[in-house]
Order: structure tokens, then sequence, then C-alpha cells
């Protein structure tokens, strides 16, 4: 069918797992299907696109179940990139300090995430992304910026900021409602608390 339409043939098909539930396999008789768009629904499309991007082997078999899928949104999404987002834009608020954005520094894909997007590991993609959160998140801890003021207040703040830029940037291509958000926000020159990005679930 291609060649009758003058396209080349695939060079590399991509086949994925399966997505079992509670160690079993989705079936109708089991009675244990699941409708996406349910899910989509009660928690949003970007905390789906993460979990199945980030804790769905791409080549093997992997389970999916809510009490899995609510402890990666809390602890992932929730408690680590929307805490920090969070924490560190009310930081900026309360300084008097602008943080200009140039697209020219800040919209560049991580190498390792390019390899890792070249080999279909969105697995590893996002490992790479959250490795960054943690180790911004560990940054503002160990700086301790609420108790730091003028020239070292601002650098710790435009540390943190640069970073969380470059996080937003990173995740276009997984979680884009969320990036957009986060660019939205942090786009300068001035940054401003806003509500939760994932808010905590019960």
């Amino acid at each position: 069918m291609l060649m009758s339409a003058g396209i080349s043939n695939s060079k590399q098909i991509f086949i994925h797992g399966f997505i079992t539930v509670n160690g079993q396999k989705i079936s109708k008789s089991l009675g244990n299907t699941i409708n996406p768009i349910d899910v989509v629904k009660k928690y949003g499309t970007d905390p789906v696109r993460y979990y199945l991007l980030s804790k769905i082997n791409p080549y093997d078999d992997s389970d999916f179940t809510f009490e899995k899928f609510e402890d990666v949104y809390n602890g992932d999404l929730a408690n680590g990139l929307g805490n920090l987002v969070s924490r560190c834009a009310k930081l900026c608020e309360n300084s008097s300090f602008d943080f200009p954005y140039d697209i020219s520094i800040y919209h560049i894909l991580d190498k390792k995430i390019e390899v890792s997007l070249n080999d279909y590991r969105f697995d590893e993609a996002l490992k790479i992304v959250w490795t960054k959160v943690a180790e911004t998140d560990k940054y503002i801890n160990e700086n301790e910026p609420w108790k730091l003021e003028g020239d070292k207040l601002k650098g710790v703040l435009s540390s943190s900021v640069e970073s969380i830029r470059h996080i937003a940037y990173n995740l276009k291509s997984f979680l884009p409602e969320t990036a957009e958000k986060i660019e939205a926000q942090f786009k300068g020159p001035k940054i401003k608390s806003d509500r939760s990005l994932f808010p905590r679930l019960p």
C-alpha cells in the first residue's frame, strides 16, 4: 500500500507489550476492562499520559491498578513536580526580582532524552526529567532561599527558575498541557504563584 502511494516502506515498527490489571490480561469475560476515557475524565489527560509513559515498559508487559496509579500521581506529580513548581513560584512572587526569559537558552532538548526517544524508551526519558526535578528540589532545600536576601537570594531563585524552565521544555513531548502551564507561569519577568498543577488525591 505504501509503495503504491509512492511512499517508502517503514524501516522500523514499534510493538509494545500488553497492559495487565492485577497481573491478569484484560478481558471482558474477567470483567476487568478499564475505559480510558473514564480514567482521563477523573484524573486528567497528563496524569494518564505520565503513568503510561513512565511506568509501562515499552517492550515488556506491564501492570496497571488504580492503587498504583494514585500512588504515582501523588508521589511523582503532586508531591514531586507540582510541589516544586508551587514552592519556587511562591518564593519568586515574594521576592522583588525579575526573571527574564530567553527562548534560545531554555528551548534545548536534553541529549539523553533525545537518545531515549530514538530508542522508544519513554520511561527512561521521563526518569531523566524527574531526576532533574529531584535535583532542583534538593538544591532549594539545601540553599534555603527563605533565609537569604539580596544577591544570594536572587542567585538561588534564578538557578531554580532556570531548572524549572528546562524541565518544562523537556516535558513537552510527554505532558504537553502541564509543560504549557509551567512555561506560562514561569515566562517572567515576574513570576507569581498559581493553583497546584496536581491537587493531591485523598
